[in-house]
């Protein structure tokens, strides 16, 4: 990780850094966070993570820094990403916003602060996994729809789970599903299938993650001419895939190559790997 951190707008050490035992992102996880992929010093979509954070802010009744706007939030991007990276390469940021001190469950205020960490990227485009993955079902614990699940909770603990048993087989990554057993998503990553040349993935009313990339592979399609539909997905679906695609904000596309003993393409998935690219250079004014 590197040396320094954003801290309610101000750049700290991170050797400096403490938090109190009553922090409530701690004690309850009483927060969300945002992973944000940098490049250049020019937050990718960072439109999409601010609108996503306003509806956290709002789902959870919290209270922003006084001037907190999407303008302030890039600055506190462009300050951290100055003192922690070379220019022009890519970097992971991670925003933790949470509620401050005080309260049991009860909370005695509901002003909230942001914590922004980051580390570099090995790559400084986005590339498609040269293995593809070999993906099993974490099914001990199932996730609900609620106001809340669409939301990158700080409390994480199923996706933690899911992980250890992940390592546990020895896989690539693990699919969650929702209270139906239908797939909500996997441990980091929104999910799409490809069949007969249409992406299918869960829609929200599935208990997934509102995921960035998720929306933007979707507009990416839509550019191109492939149908989205936006749907429930069973385990037996995947049996007729002919790909199976995991998208988050930081590592863009990734995608599997075996599931249940059938295995997969990556044709599509290599298209968007491409157009994603297309699109950053488009970004950043190249």
């Amino acid at each position: 990780m590197s040396g320094f951190l954003s801290f309610n707008g101000k750049i700290v050490r991170r050797d400096d850094f403490t938090i109190s035992p009553q922090n409530r992102a701690f004690r309850y996880g009483d927060g969300v966070f945002e992973s944000i992929r940098i490049h250049g010093g020019i937050a990718l979509w960072e439109d999409l993570h601010f609108i996503r954070l306003q509806k956290a802010t709002r789902t959870l009744h919290l209270k922003m820094l006084p001037g907190w706007s999407a303008k302030s939030l890039n600055t506190y991007l462009n300050e951290l990403y100055n003192v922690n990276h070379q220019q022009d390469k890519a970097a992971r940021f991670r925003l933790s916003l949470f509620r401050n001190d005080g309260g049991l469950y009860t909370p005695h205020t509901n002003n909230a602060s942001l914590l922004i960490e980051s580390e570099p990227l090995d790559h400084d485009a986005f590339t498609l996994n040269a293995i593809g993955l070999t993906i099993g079902v974490y099914d001990e614990i199932r996730k609900s729809f609620n106001a809340l699940s669409s939301l990158k909770s700080i409390n994480a603990q199923i996706y933690v789970l899911a992980c250890i048993q992940k390592r546990n087989q020895g896989l690539g990554d693990m699919l969650l599903l929702n209270d139906q057993g239908m797939i909500a998503e996997a441990s980091s990553s929104n999910v799409f299938i490809v069949k007969k040349g249409q992406l299918f993935t869960p829609a929200l009313s599935q208990a997934c993650v509102e995921g960035v990339m998720r929306g933007v592979l979707m507009e990416l399609a839509g550019d191109i001419g492939i149908r989205v539909n936006e749907t429930s997905i069973a385990i037996n679906d995947l049996k007729d895939a002919d790909e199976v695609l995991l998208t988050n904000a930081v590592q863009g596309v990734r995608w599997v190559s075996q599931f249940n003993g059938k295995k997969y393409q990556n044709k599509m998935a290599t298209a968007f790997v491409e157009a994603l690219n297309v699109k950053v250079q488009s970004i950043l004014g190249r």
